[in-house]
């Protein structure tokens, strides 16, 4: 598993330098631990619009895809924390807030592992009300991509284009009564990304 996740690691880094990838932000990030949000369908050159100088743990599955993901993932310099909404959500969860509360950001598919597509789960929005903390949504824009038969249809761009991902101002969760109308926010600002 450990070499099948180097022999990914090496493939993604010499794709991505087919391609010309840029990071916008609407606003500057706070340096204070933050959750970062983006749906499932853009992850895959997501890494190289992270700032090294941030810890971060990312939410992934345990399943057997997960773990390939996450072996990945550590060689781009992230952390992870296994789990889901359907496995072990509880743990991950508390994980998250330990996490949070140690200085380590944390990054999280709102519609993963398994969808519906580009609907966010609530667990986010309590893990900010929870944590205080602030959720930066990011979204890629793509000059041409393929997007895969898969439920999250998700996006491989094709060689040469221009990739474009754009931290968006902060969405804070002050009361639990704000939860739906937080949540619906969460999705308009992913969902702008097309």
């Amino acid at each position: 598993m450990k070499l099948k996740a180097f022999l990914l690691y090496m493939l993604i880094k010499i794709y991505a330098k087919l391609c010309k990838i840029e990071v916008e932000y609407e606003q500057p990030i706070e340096r204070e631990p933050s959750i970062f949000a983006f749906w499932h369908e853009i992850i895959l050159f997501l890494p190289f619009a992270h700032d090294r100088n941030r810890k971060m743990n990312i939410l992934i599955s345990t399943h057997r895809d997960g773990l390939l993901a996450s072996y990945t993932i550590k060689y781009f310099g992230l952390g992870t924390i296994g789990g889901s909404s359907h496995r072990n959500p509880q743990k991950a969860f508390m994980q998250m807030l330990k996490a949070i509360k140690n200085g380590i950001s944390i990054g999280i598919t709102p519609d993963g592992p398994k969808g519906p597509r580009r609907k966010a789960k609530k667990g986010v929005i309590e893990l900010a009300y929870l944590s205080k903390k602030p959720i930066y949504p990011v979204i890629g824009k793509f000059s041409s991509y393929y997007r895969l038969n898969s439920w999250d249809k998700f996006i491989i761009p094709k060689p040469f284009s221009k990739i474009t991902f754009i931290y968006k101002k902060p969405i804070h969760v002050n009361k639990k009564s704000e939860f739906n109308k937080k949540t619906k926010e969460l999705e308009e600002s992913l969902n702008e990304s097309g």
